[in-house]
């Protein structure tokens, strides 16, 4: 190249040059230009069509749920079809609700979590809240709430068509209650009263006069103490068995003296089971505020658990094992060979998961009471880190499904007609029924 030639043309003339042949250039790209879109316009096309036609195929699958409802459950966070093991939605909700219902008359999902209560279009969707920062604590029947608003406790009924509050009334005028935990700090509760932890002390609440009592019941850890319809607690203080109904007032108390309570298990709202001195189980029936012997166990128990879904039998464990205990004709046998979970799939059939190397007895089994058990797979179902199993009775359909570690399985409570209905990418810890709201 003759770059002396170049430093002697003067400097114009390298501009106007360059100016010439930069037009030149855009001349020739601007005419011989094809009429394309660019491969990066033509990408965001097809990305917004994929993304319109993924929406239009949830929409459609979506509007198919009504006719299979009875038959849905979440495994993990995904949906099924349990009647043929289709996965329809993967990452259905936002997390995992503790109970989840098809309301018909709208079309609706309702799910009840920690924060409050919250309805899912059936895309899953969120179509509005019940709660939020401050959730609120519902009766035992979902008729009516209670939440705290400046301070005070407020009533509300709850019209669950058009999932809103109505009719709302102050309860009490004091300013105190704290709003983001009072619905998990509510220990006891009716139509009528409350009994809640506030400011580290137990109040009892008067939902109708707005009266505010103290309390000096031990209410910690209340668990299985409380009653399924919330009303009633019952427990031992200093050697002495009390039962206390919110709604009465006044706790009744059983005369010192007497063998130690161990552990507590509701069988139904009329009914308390405990182990009385790792020895025997006896009841408290509550309105009687009586005391009911059942049975002597065949060994030393501190555990009870898993009542029956009648409430006829419950389980007592210990060091020598599970024994089942049958209230209604007062006795108690060892259950065998032990397992990690059991569950009830109806009134009088167990089904649980032996997770253990000894190929004989591992699996997951099942035995309705006054029969032999029997294997129904080689591998256990799974058990979560909450001690939940992963197993859902899906009443509607008189159908059970469980997940072991890589499959999904369907069968009857009795165990016939097991099928393997899917396969599972990862063990899910959880199972839940979608069940129907009944209005």
């Amino acid at each position: 190249m003759n770059w002396r030639l170049i430093k002697a043309f003067p400097k114009i003339a390298i501009v106007v040059g360059v100016f010439g042949i930069s037009t030149t250039l855009f001349g020739i790209w601007w005419f011989t230009r094809s009429t394309k879109t660019p491969a990066s316009s033509n990408a965001s096309v097809a990305s917004n069509q994929e993304a319109s036609s993924a929406s239009e195929v949830k929409q459609q699958k979506a509007a198919t749920l009504p006719a299979k409802m009875g038959w849905l459950a979440l495994v993990g966070s995904d949906l099924y079809d349990i009647s043929t093991g289709e996965r329809l939605f993967p990452n259905w909700l936002r997390g995992i609700p503790q109970k989840l219902f098809f309301q018909a008359s709208t079309n609706r999902l309702m799910a009840l979590t920690e924060r409050g209560v919250i309805r899912f279009a059936l895309d899953g969707s969120n179509d509005g809240t019940l709660g939020g920062d401050a959730p609120p604590a519902f009766t035992h029947d979902g008729k009516q709430a209670m939440f705290v608003k400046n301070g005070d406790v407020w009533v509300t009924d709850v019209y669950w068509q058009g999932f809103k509050f109505t009719n709302e009334r102050q309860a009490t005028k004091l300013g105190q209650f704290n709003a983001p935990f009072f619905a998990a700090n509510v220990m006891l509760g009716s139509a009528k009263n409350i009994v809640v932890r506030n400011q580290n002390a137990l109040v009892r609440v008067s939902l109708l006069t707005g009266e505010v009592q103290p309390m000096k019941l031990p209410l910690s850890e209340i668990g299985k103490r409380r009653s399924p319809d919330g009303g009633c607690v019952v427990g031992e203080f200093n050697r002495q068995l009390y039962a206390y109904d919110v709604d009465v007032g006044d706790a009744f108390g059983f005369p010192k003296g007497r063998d130690s309570a161990v552990d507590f298990q509701w069988l139904d709202n009329q009914r308390c089971a405990f182990i009385v001195s790792a020895k025997g189980v006896a009841y408290y029936e509550r309105g009687k505020n009586t005391l009911v012997e059942v049975a002597a166990l065949p060994f030393a128990c501190n555990k009870i658990a898993g009542p029956s879904p009648d409430g006829r039998y419950v389980l007592c464990a210990g060091r020598g094992g599970v024994v089942i205990v049958d209230v209604t004709e007062k006795r108690a046998e060892a259950f065998g060979t032990p397992a990690q979970h059991f569950g009830w799939l109806n009134g009088n059939t167990l089904v649980y998961s032996r997770d253990v190397p000894d190929t004989s007895v591992r699996g997951t089994w099942l035995r309705t009471m006054g029969g032999m058990e029997k294997q129904i797979t080689s591998e256990p179902y799974v058990i979560g880190r909450d001690g939940s199993g992963a197993v859902a009775v899906m009443k509607d359909v008189n159908a059970i499904v469980f997940a072991t570690s890589n499959a999904l399985f369907r069968m009857k409570p009795d165990g016939s007609e097991l099928q393997e209905i899917a396969k599972l990418p990862a063990p899910v810890q959880r199972l839940q029924a979608v069940e129907i709201w009944g209005e």
